[in-house]
């Protein structure tokens, strides 16, 4: 005979309030690092880029055969995609940003100095 114990985590609605992103493992990508040490995340079913500056949470829920992924905290920005309408996501797109483009999966940064 063996001895089974369950574990149940109580989730406030403090901690329910700061998810930034929340996203089955079908949607979610994680595109890196940038130069400033913010995350990029995609949620593909919105074609959004959430900038943040942590990590994200892989969970599986209960009864579900697919991880998800979620992200906590601050939020730097959010910046949307411009897809290529002739190519997927993956070889070709670009966000609409001052500070950011992404170009066949990478991050390119351009960095204005203030005038002044």
């Amino acid at each position: 005979m063996s001895t089974t114990t369950t574990t149940h985590e109580t989730i406030s609605d403090a901690q329910q309030d700061d998810i930034v992103l929340k996203q089955s493992g079908s949607y979610y990508v994680y595109l890196g690092t940038d130069g400033k040490g913010y995350h990029h995340h995609v949620d593909e079913a919105t074609n959004t880029v959430y900038v943040t500056p942590g990590h994200a949470e892989r969970f599986l829920p209960d009864n579900a055969g697919l991880y998800w992924f979620r992200v906590r905290g601050d939020l730097d920005h959010i910046e949307d995609i411009e897809q290529d309408k002739d190519r997927k996501m993956e070889s070709r797109a670009h966000i609409k940003s001052d500070r950011s483009e992404l170009v066949a999966g990478v991050i390119v940064t351009t960095i204005v100095p203030a005038r002044g």
